[in-house]
């Protein structure tokens, strides 16, 4: 069959890529929309960033949840349960008449995704055979998730200025209920009959809780450009409380990590290059935002501007199988992070004369080609050498390291940026806060330089492997 995907799984694909593409695409959208929002409720700065953080801490926490339960009860089925989640949580949102009506609902919408995406990744991983299909049913799935992004920027522009923030969240229903519907029609393969497991309740806790507190930690505002003494406390509490969530895990009988998945190098590598690639593409994208905020675009400009970045990604959903065909998914995650860290390096001489078209939008276009194959790489990475039944849990643990490396990149980022910024003669003019841009892609590219070493040498030890086998 070579890389045809039947039409059974195409199918599949589509549903699960349509899952994907809803719910990147509403996260982008309520970002644009947030000046709207915050005019219609009455809402102050501090209290605005919960629109945002509200998704973030529980789509993060309960990512392992929504992994091992689609091991345990079935993907297509926790996939149309995080579904009907996000749209039930977007109709609620959609009807908000007060900011904690509304922060509510995007926390419950985030646990709606953090049940859907790993359910999605594992239908994929266990319904489409490994090789050529997978890689490039990987390789949409990432690249409409990109799409997703850029769709929303422009989606989310133009209804807040038509119809209003409002039909942002409402707009989520009815397509959510359309891929519920579709789901029907799909058949998942059969699951291994195995005695009855329920839930790891105590590990389910402890990485709740841990993941909550370090997230929480991570979006506590700086002071004077630096880390507050409150903020380090919270991360080290969090971080201990992950630590005896290991060892729950390691006494548990039926563990949410069962922590034998980490002797799997491929598993171990591809998680540690995607919460990297994450951390300092999400750093990336927030400082090109207010970059394009500071040369005066508009919501629906920024949302064009970023475009090619989410069309480029799109295009990579072609050439990825292609070139993971003749180089392997290890060399084309060393040429991704490669093109990342040359394009951190060169958007960190911009300026604020800077024209688009020459200086932004061929790095624009490069960016989304290796973030759309670098994802794809370190997707079919984490589940290559895993089992088939704990591939929800694969998909959960890769989405949990790439939301932290997002979280945590653009905490450190935006504290580098700060701090640089905060130095400067006029903290307040372009020019230092630029300058803070500046500093913080360089360390960026940094960043994308390790992910690229950490490649290199899981290159090395796979050949080292094959020379002694």
């Amino acid at each position: 069959m070579g890389d045809r995907i039947s039409k059974a799984n195409m199918l599949l694909l589509i549903l699960v890529c349509l899952a994907q593409f809803l719910e990147v695409m509403n996260s982008s959208t309520v970002t644009v929309a947030l000046p709207a929002i915050q005019s219609a409720l009455h809402m102050n700065t501090n209290n605005l960033q919960w629109i945002v953080t509200s998704y973030v801490l529980t789509f993060a926490c309960f990512l392992l949840i929504g992994g091992r339960a689609s091991d345990l009860i079935g993907r297509k089925r926790v996939l149309t349960l995080g579904l009907a989640i996000f749209a039930a949580a977007s109709l609620a949102g959609g009807f908000a008449m007060n900011p904690v009506w509304l922060i509510a609902s995007r926390a419950i919408q985030g646990i709606g995704a953090a049940l859907s995406i790993p359910a999605a990744m594992s239908l994929i991983s266990t319904s489409i055979p490994e090789g050529a299909q997978r890689n490039k049913a990987f390789a949409i799935f990432g690249a409409l998730g990109s799409g997703g992004f850029a769709a929303g920027s422009i989606v989310g522009g133009l209804l807040t200025d038509s119809l209003g923030w409002r039909s942002l969240f409402f707009l989520n229903v009815p397509l959510g209920i359309a891929i519920i519907i579709g789901l029907v029609f799909v058949k998942e393969r059969p699951m291994e009959q195995k005695n009855k497991q329920s839930i790891d309740l105590p590990g389910a806790i402890a990485v709740l809780l841990g993941i909550f507190i370090i997230v929480y930690g991570l979006s506590m505002p700086d002071v004077d450009g630096s880390w507050s003494t409150t903020k380090i406390v919270t991360l080290i509490v969090g971080a201990l409380i992950l630590v005896g969530f290991v060892f729950i895990e390691k006494y548990a009988k039926n563990p949410l990590m069962p922590l034998r998945l980490f002797r799997i190098s491929s598993l171990v590598s591809s998680n540690i290059i995607g919460f990297l690639m994450y951390s300092f593409m999400t750093a990336f994208i927030y400082f090109s935002t207010l970059y394009f905020h500071a040369l005066g675009y508009s919501s629906l400009i920024t949302g064009l501007a970023f475009l090619p970045l989410g069309l480029s990604s799109v295009l990579a959903t072609q050439i990825t199988p292609y070139f993971m065909r003749i180089f392997g998914a290890k060399m084309l995650l060393i040429i991704s992070q490669l093109v990342n860290a040359l394009g951190l390096f060169w958007l960190s001489t911009m300026s604020m004369d800077s024209v688009y078209a020459a200086f932004i939008l061929p790095v624009f276009i490069l960016l989304g080609l290796s973030t759309a194959a670098g994802f794809t790489a370190i997707i079919v990475g984490s589940v290559r050498d895993v089992r088939l039944e704990e591939h929800g849990v694969a998909g959960g643990i890769v989405n949990t390291f790439l939301q932290l490396g997002g979280s945590l990149g653009l905490s450190i980022l935006a504290t580098v940026a700060s701090s640089v910024t905060a130095s400067a003669t006029d903290a307040s003019s372009n020019e230092a806060m630029l300058s803070g841009f500046q500093t913080a892609l360089v360390v960026g590219g940094c960043f994308a330089l390790f992910a690229l070493l950490l490649a290199l040498l899981s290159l090395r030890k796979k050949k080292a492997a094959l020379l002694q086998a």
